[in-house]
């Protein structure tokens, strides 16, 4: 890849260079996953205002486009020295969802093009592909598929990996089977999944390349579920996971070797209480060891949980937890447990008129190495909320107004930010 300082003002480069020179450990980054990354604009229209799509044979095609505007009051993510941009977003997609009377399939295609209107520096574009499918072999058995090629971008909120003054881009390909058998009320499970991740190199604030192909990997993750369904709206589980990764280096830039294997054990309950309250809720034990010997192990006890109340037919509630062990490109770090929580409720106001709320609350602790210096990050938490209002015009138009505000925490000295982010957008579906 030809990358190029050159093309930047001395404006955004001095800008770009004092938010990452004013807080060194800032330019290593964490990407914390936008929940909405990818996936459709609007989770649910009102009965009257559902697109009615195309049909093509046995599919059903609903193309569509989301153009937006937002406003971020601090783009460099940064602790002070605060600059605000505008950013213009076009984000056409076209989703392909069979209508089989058995078996299914859907197929995703979605971009997001992003330009900045003063550090055009930053713009990006960004590409997903998904396909998901499910075969019924009978009405006790089935195998879902499932397979990811995204090209996608780092923003500079991210704090565990060395970021340029470009948009570190980087390519997301993966697969997954997963396979279910029912015995009456016993249950058994399995799914095998692989991803693999390829960055760019990209550019520093002094024009030097920043080589990122020490952070090229591969995961194969499997694991292994059983269940009891010990009443009708019941059923106890308990999965056991393995998982292994390997880097394309052998040693990274700070000379360790990071390649891993893990294992977690966990323990739940799916449940249904009325039409009220649906969901699953489970407690498992997670670690991680690493080659390197310098590297120390990951581990923890975790929390999951998937939860949807309808205390009303015009609101639902969705509850979700997850835990998991990461891993790092920081020198002083050799992973991190992240625990993430996250609410949304979704109110239909009116039949044209959907309100929305959203908070979020992620909590990552960093196994440091030994003789890691004092200050290294040993742990970040990421605090998000918003509020968002969608206005359906009719079936294929709708306007939507999003307000989203992000607190990061940290024990690094003047790494932490906050941001306020406004989004003006309108949607068109067929």
């Amino acid at each position: 890849m030809t990358l190029s300082i050159m093309k930047i003002s001395w404006r955004q480069a001095a800008f770009i260079c004092a938010a990452i020179c004013m807080n060194p450990s800032a330019i290593f980054a964490q990407d914390y996953d936008d929940p909405a990354l990818g996936q459709q604009p609007v989770v649910s229209q009102p009965q009257d205002y559902k697109p009615l799509g195309v049909r093509a044979g046995s599919f059903m095609l609903h193309p569509g486009v989301e153009l937006a505007t937002e406003y971020n009051d601090n783009i460099l993510y940064s602790y002070d020295n605060e600059q605000s941009d505008t950013v213009f977003h076009v984000r056409p997609y076209i989703t392909a969802i069979s209508n089989w009377s058995r078996h299914s399939l859907t197929v995703r295609l979605a971009a997001d093009l992003g330009r900045y209107a003063d550090f055009d520096i930053r713009d990006y574009e960004d590409y997903f592909l998904t396909v998901t499918g499910r075969l019924d072999f009978t009405g006790r058995n089935n195998l879902g598929y499932r397979f990811d090629a995204m090209q996608l971008h780092e923003d500079l909120n991210s704090r565990d990996s060395e970021q340029g003054i470009e948009p570190t881009t980087y390519d997301l390909f993966g697969a997954g089977l997963t396979y279910d058998h029912y015995f009456n009320r016993f249950s058994l499970g399995g799914s095998l999944d692989w991803q693999q991740l390829t960055y760019d190199d990209a550019v520093d604030a002094s024009g030097d390349i920043i080589d990122n192909e020490d952070r090229d990997r591969q995961t194969l993750v499997a694991s292994l579920t059983g269940g009891y369904q010990f009443k009708t709206d019941k059923r106890a589980f308990v999965t056991l996971a393995w998982d292994q990764t390997e880097y394309d280096q052998e040693f990274d830039r700070s000379g360790y070797h990071r390649d891993s294997s893990g294992l977690s054990l966990s323990g739940g309950l799916d449940f249904t209480i009325t039409n009220l309250l649906s969901g699953d809720v489970s407690l498992g034990y997670f670690e991680r060891e690493y080659d390197d010997p310098e590297l120390q192990n990951v581990d923890g006890f975790g929390f999951g949980a998937g939860l949807t109340w309808l205390p009303t037919q015009l609101t639902s509630v969705r509850f979700n937890v997850s835990s998991s062990i990461e891993d790092s490109a920081s020198s002083t770090a050799s992973g991190y447990f992240r625990t993430l929580y996250a609410v949304r409720v979704d109110h239909e106001l009116l039949r044209d008129l959907q309100l929305t709320g959203r908070l979020s609350f992620s909590d990552s602790d960093y196994e440091t190495v030994a003789g890691a210096p004092a200050g290294s990050r040993t742990s970040d938490q990421v605090f998000r909320a918003g509020l968002g209002m969608n206005y359906f015009i009719n079936r294929w138009m709708w306007v939507g107004v999003t307000y989203d505000y992000q607190n990061l925490s940290t024990n690094v000295a003047n790494d932490g930010y906050k941001v306020n982010r406004a989004w003006l957008v309108f949607g068109f579906e067929k």
